[in-house]
């Protein structure tokens, strides 16, 4: 046979078993297609029948997972720990947000309540409305009525946006006819046990720069962020600085909803975004394709093997590039687009702000407009038959000290509706729950003006030990407009019914806020300024004056104990720490005139909770740069102090700096993995470190014991005059002394002088 025609054959066969494969392959294909389509359509009926929206379908999105939210925690402002409705308060609104990178694809809201046992049945009703628009609407039942009962409503998911408002009407009736709204008989408890249920898919975002912070900070939810930070190897000064400034930078947009960085070497978190850390040098094994970097660069890319989660990449030829790269991110006013952004040449950090100069905090120095403490628009205006409160938070610095000579006075313009004819209304002012004022709001009038004082205790403006009654350093100054409501049922015959009337209120954001006599001044070392105020790190917002101490080679758990603290700095603050220093505790030349922040483990001798363990922790900070922990022996414990720090134990101490005397230290110390998973939880949460107070704190799973620092110092720009008042105000004895002395020096020398003066006149 010819080869020419052997090939023929050849080819022949193949092209048609080629087109077999293919046959095959389509039929497949179109079958699994078939029975896709029918089981979407299945799934579509299947909800339909039994009235559930049907499903969300992307083809970008990754497999379903379960979103279980108390709805108690949704109230806004999340400090409610009961929802009641009533016939003057019949809707309660509950606020959740949805990340971006997330689609939810179905939601039901499970409502557990208890009604009046009062209702009628049939007449009263629960109305569900997401972002206004009617979900559901549930009468109430003899069933249902004066126990507990549970109802559970379909949300569509289709109509959820970023951020989201549910409401709960609750309508009530008594009696047919002549009906008070007011009455006490009409209520309806929603239990604690109520939850949101939101079915989600995580969507693929593109790798694009321009939505940073997205995803990996997203404000829109109301979950703490976890930013995994991942390295090479055990990080340079560099490199922790670096990941220090994108730290803070993560914190100031998280805000109070916190922020925790655990620290991978070489590995790729188990889930989520995160920021990877990499020099021509120094690179993770899946970064090992990417072209060497020219500069301080910034990339957005796919994590490897996952289909939604993406990684940042702070990239550089050494590790000082990668210092720019991190401040070139954080730094306001860089436009970023597309996936890969080079750092340009030019770049230069921002200059060093000068102390007090927090974007979050109010500066006592100038009158404040209202208008800078809204967070929204209409902030300051409420509408409805029960007018809801009016509330602003007002931040001063930490280390504000309140003297009698201390005032903060408010200048109040408002607006309302004018009471109708034979009734009254008022408006109070109220800051931390203590009553400022109370104006009786005129009928002749829809406009008003008050000067009025907000009430305050003398001393430092941070709690310590007790909350204080008026102003302090975070407040919560509150507009309650009150309308007084008459309206009596009468009987069928002569019913004499009133619907009540809605009014609004609405305070002027040019109402300005003027301080006088206030000091920065304050006793350290103290615990509560650090934990409710990030002082004395926060007095520069970028951390230009702070210095973060640590080990070169700390394992990954101490440093999530660093990037934690920064990160809870930075959500005081506001600001990213484009200037915050890092050092090993060798390097004493660039510790001076900083404060230190000391990350390291649990010092020897330390195995209990008492004042003997809280010295030794302030002994072993002094001496901490003289000899670095992590070079000391460990004491050979004991069978119940092993199982006593294997249960967990870290602690908070602080000192005058062992480098510069004018400066401050704040140390933190855990032991062993459970100590330093303690220590990280807690300074994650921004508010869970309320109650620490005193010289030294220790830290249990549930528990917070601190003790008094052993010697204190001050620090500020009080007068002279008013130190030494503050220094005999708690000493009364010493005042009685000082008025006899007084007493008795004009005493002397008024009887000398008359005894001159007689002398002669004889």
């Amino acid at each position: 046979m010819k080869p020419s025609l052997l090939l023929s054959i050849r080819s022949a066969f193949a092209s048609r078993l080629q087109a077999r494969t293919c046959a095959l392959a389509c039929s497949g294909a179109l079958l699994v297609g078939t029975a896709l389509i029918s089981a979407v359509a299945a799934d579509a009926a299947l909800a339909a029948a039994g009235n559930v929206p049907a499903p969300v379908w992307r083809t970008d999105a990754t497999a379903s997972t379960t979103q279980l939210l108390d709805l108690i925690g949704l109230v806004p402002g999340g400090q409610a720990t009961a929802v009641k409705l009533t016939g003057a308060t019949p809707t309660q609104y509950f606020d959740f947000g949805v990340r971006a990178d997330e689609i939810v694809s179905s939601a039901v809201l499970e409502l557990d309540f208890t009604a009046s046992p009062s209702l009628l049945p049939a007449t009263s009703q629960i109305n569900v409305f997401l972002n206004g628009e009617l979900q559901g609407s549930q009468a109430l039942t003899k069933d249902t009525i004066g126990k507990p009962a549970h109802i559970s409503v379909p949300l569509n998911a289709k109509a959820m946006k970023s951020r989201n408002q549910l409401a709960v009407e609750f309508v009530g009736h008594y009696q047919i006819v002549c009906e008070n709204e007011s009455n006490k008989a009409l209520w309806l408890d929603v239990a604690p046990t109520s939850r949101l249920t939101l079915t989600k898919q995580s969507l693929r975002l593109s790798n694009d720069l321009a939505q940073l912070p997205l995803p990996f900070v997203d404000a829109a939810s109301s979950d703490s962020t976890v930013l995994p930070f991942v390295f090479a190897s055990a990080p340079g000064r560099a490199e922790k600085e670096a990941a220090a400034i994108m730290a803070g930078h993560t914190g100031a947009i998280a805000g109070w909803r916190g922020a925790s960085f655990p620290v991978y070497y070489s590995e790729i978190p188990g889930s989520g975004h995160f920021v990877v850390f990499a020099t021509n040098d120094k690179r993770p094994d899946f970064l090992a394709e990417l072209a060497p970097f020219e500069g301080p660069e910034l990339f957005m890319l796919d994590a490897p093997g996952s289909l939604h989660e993406k990684m940042l990449v702070i990239a550089g030829k050494t590790e000082a590039d990668l210092v720019t790269a991190a401040q070139a991110l954080a730094a306001s006013g860089q436009m970023l687009i597309g996936p890969h952004h080079r750092v340009k040449a030019d770049f230069k950090a921002p200059e060093p702000v000068s102390a007090y100069t927090s974007r979050n905090w109010v500066n006592t120095d100038n009158a404040v407009p209202l208008r800078e403490l809204m967070e929204y628009p209409e902030q300051l205006t409420a509408r409805g038959t029960s007018l809801p409160a009016l509330h602003l938070t007002m931040r001063l610095a930490p280390d504000i000290y309140l003297t009698s000579a201390s005032e903060v006075n408010v200048n109040l313009l408002y607006r309302f509706t004018k009471p109708a004819a034979g009734q009254s209304a008022q408006l109070r002012t109220l800051v931390n729950g203590a009553l400022a004022d109370s104006e009786n709001l005129s009928e002749d009038a829809s406009r008003g003006a008050k000067n009025l004082t907000l009430p305050l205790t003398q001393g430092p403006a941070v709690a310590v030990g007790t909350p204080k009654a008026g102003v302090a350093a975070v407040n919560d100054i509150s507009f309650e407009a009150v309308y007084q409501a008459v309206a009596n049922e009468g009987s069928p015959e002569n019913c004499r019914a009133a619907t009540l009337t809605a009014h609004q209120i609405q305070i002027d954001p040019s109402s300005m806020i003027e301080f006088s006599g206030m000091y920065h001044y304050a006793q350290l070392p103290e615990i509560a300024l650090f934990a409710q105020g990030a002082f004395p790190f926060s007095k520069y917002a970028d951390l230009s004056q702070t210095a973060a101490v640590i080990e070169d080679n700390a394992a990954p758990s101490m440093l999530t104990t660093l990037f934690n603290a920064i990160g809870r700095i930075g959500a005081v603050t506001g600001a990213a720490p484009v200037h915050i220093t890092v050092a090993a505790p060798a390097d004493a030349s660039l510790l001076k005139n900083k404060d230190l922040l000391i990350v390291g483990s649990m010092p020897q001798g330390v195995l209990d909770i008492s004042p003997d363990s809280a010295d030794v922790l302030n002994q072993a900070l002094a001496n901490w740069f003289k000899k670095p922990a992590a070079s000391e022996e460990k004491l050979e414990a004991s069978a119940d102090d092993a199982h006593f720090l294997s249960t967990g134990f870290a602690a908070i101490t602080s000192a005058k700096s062992p480098v510069d005397s004018g400066r401050t230290a704040v140390a933190l110390f855990s032991e062993g993995a459970n100590g330093a998973h303690i220590l990280n939880t807690r300074i994650a949460k921004p508010g869970d470190l309320a109650a620490a107070a005193g010289g030294t704190v220790f830290l249990g799973e549930d528990s917070l014991t601190g003790f008094a620092a052993s010697s204190t110092y001050t620090v500020g720009d009080m007068p002279w005059f008013r130190r030494v008042w503050l220094s005999l105000a708690d000493r009364p004895f010493i005042l009685v002394l000082c008025a006899l002395a007084a007493a008795l020096a004009a005493g002397a020398g008024i009887f000398f002088y008359m005894r001159r003066w007689i002398r002669r006149r004889s």
